[in-house]
C-alpha cells in the first residue's frame, strides 16, 4: 500500500485552491507593477505590500499537492509516469516557448533602445546561450518569472520518486531528511532549486497528515477557526516582508512552506468553509493564472516605457501605467490561456492518443 496513492484516490479537484492560485498570480502581477513604479515614478513609490515571493512559495507547495495527487491517483507505473511526463511537458512548455521567444527578440532588438530595461544590468549581457537556456527557465533574462518554472521542471522530475516514498512512514521520513540535506548542500544551485524541493514534498505530504489536521481544526468554534486561518495566512504573508529575507535565505523557504502547507491542508480538506472561493471571478483567475504569471513581465516594461515617454514621470503617467498594466495583462492572459495553454494541452493529448493507437496496431 502507498499512503499517497490511497489518499489521492479519495480526493477531487479543489476549486478553492484553484482560485487561490489565481489570486497568487494576481499578487505577483501587483508586486511587479509596484517595482516598476519605483523605477519609473519614484516620487510615487511606497512600502511594498504585495508579496510576490510568498506567492511563488505557495505555487510550489500547491504543485507538490496537486501535481503529486494527479499522478498518484493512477499509481506509479512506467506507463502512468510516461503519461504524466508527456502531460507536464505540454502543460508547461507551449507558453514557455512563446514568451521566451518574444522576450528574447525584445532583448535583441528593442531593449537597448529604450529608457527602462527588462532586466537590471547586474544580470549581465544577453547571449544566444542565455536565449536557449531560457526555454527551460535556466536563464531568466528573456522572461524573468521563468526561474520558477525551472524549479517546477526539476520538481516535476522528482515528484514520482517522492510519491514512491509513500510506501512506508520510514521512507517518507528518509525522503524528508533527503530534501533537507539537499537544501543544505554548500553549493549555489541555479535559482536555489535545491531549497524548494522541501516545499514540493511538504505539499505532497498533505495527502498523509492533512486530513486529520484539517478535521481537528474544523471542529474548532467558527470564530477560533477563522482566527487560526487568518493568523496562519498573516504569518505566511508577512514573515518575508517584515524580515527582509531574500531568495538566498533558506530559513524563509522553510518557514513559508510549513505555514502555507498547513493552510492548504485546511482548505483542501474543509472545502465547505471556503465556498466563497468558488465564485466565477475566482475561477476565472485560477484558469488564467499560469498565463498571467508568464506573460505580464514583458508587457509591464513595454507599458512603462510607453507611459513615461508619452506622459512623463507624472501622476497621469503613473495612473495610466497602473490601469493599463492590469487591464492589458488580464486581456493577454485570457488570450494566451485560450490560444496557447488550452490548445497546447489539446495537442499533447491528440499526439498521445495517436501514438497509443499506432502502438496497438503494430
Amino acid at each position: 500500500m502507498n499512503i499517497f496513492v490511497e489518499s489521492a484516490k479519495q480526493q477531487r479537484f479543489s476549486m478553492p485552491l484553484h482560485a487561490l492560485r489565481g489570486i497568487a498570480a494576481l499578487i505577483v502581477l501587483l508586486c511587479h507593477i509596484q517595482a516598476r513604479i519605483d523605477e519609473g515614478f519614484p516620487q510615487f513609490s511606497f512600502t511594498h505590500v504585495f508579496n510576490g515571493s510568498a506567492a511563488v512559495t505557495f505555487f510550489f507547495v500547491l504543485s507538490g499537492l496537486v501535481v503529486g495527487a494527479s499522478l498518484a491517483k493512477n499509481g506509479i507505473t512506467a506507463n502512468s509516469t510516461l503519461i504524466y511526463a508527456h502531460r507536464r511537458v505540454f502543460r508547461i512548455m507551449p507558453l514557455m516557448l512563446v514568451t521566451v521567444t518574444l522576450g528574447g527578440l525584445y532583448l535583441l532588438y528593442l531593449d537597448p533602445h529604450l529608457a527602462f530595461s527588462l532586466n537590471p544590468k547586474s544580470y549581465g549581457d544577453f547571449s544566444l546561450a542565455k536565449f536557449v537556456a531560457g526555454y527551460v527557465g535556466y536563464s531568466l533574462k528573456a522572461n524573468p518569472p521563468t526561474w520558477s518554472i525551472f524549479v517546477e521542471l526539476v520538481a516535476s522530475a522528482l515528484i514520482p520518486l517522492m510519491i514512491l516514498s509513500g510506501k512506508s512512514i520510514r521512507l517518507m521520513v528518509l525522503t524528508l531528511i533527503t530534501c533537507i540535506a539537499l537544501s543544505l548542500l554548500p553549493f549555489e544551485f541555479q535559482h536555489y532549486w535545491n531549497f524548494y524541493m522541501i516545499s514540493f514534498y511538504l505539499g505532497l505530504s498533505v495527502l498523509w497528515w492533512g486530513k486529520p489536521a484539517a478535521l481537528a481544526i474544523a471542529h474548532l468554534p467558527t470564530s477560533l477557526f477563522w482566527l487560526l486561518v487568518g493568523g496562519l495566512f498573516t504569518a505566511f504573508y508577512l514573515v518575508r516582508l517584515m524580515s527582509g529575507a531574500g531568495y538566498g535565505d533558506l530559513w524563509i523557504v522553510y518557514c513559508e512552506s510549513i505555514l502555507v502547507a498547513l493552510l492548504i491542508a485546511i482548505i483542501y480538506y474543509s472545502p465547505a468553509r471556503f465556498t466563497f472561493l468558488a465564485k466565477p471571478v475566482f475561477k476565472f483567475l485560477g484558469d488564467i493564472s499560469y498565463s498571467l504569471y508568464l506573460t505580464h513581465s514583458l508587457l509591464l516594461i513595454l507599458l512603462l516605457n510607453a507611459c513615461v515617454y508619452l506622459l512623463g514621470a507624472s501622476t497621469a503617467g503613473a495612473l495610466a501605467f497602473v490601469i493599463s498594466s492590469i487591464v492589458i495583462s488580464l486581456a493577454i492572459a485570457i488570450l494566451s490561456y485560450r490560444e496557447i495553454e488550452l490548445k497546447g494541452m489539446q495537442l499533447g493529448e491528440e499526439i498521445r492518443k495517436q501514438k497509443s493507437a499506432i502502438e496497438k496496431l503494430s
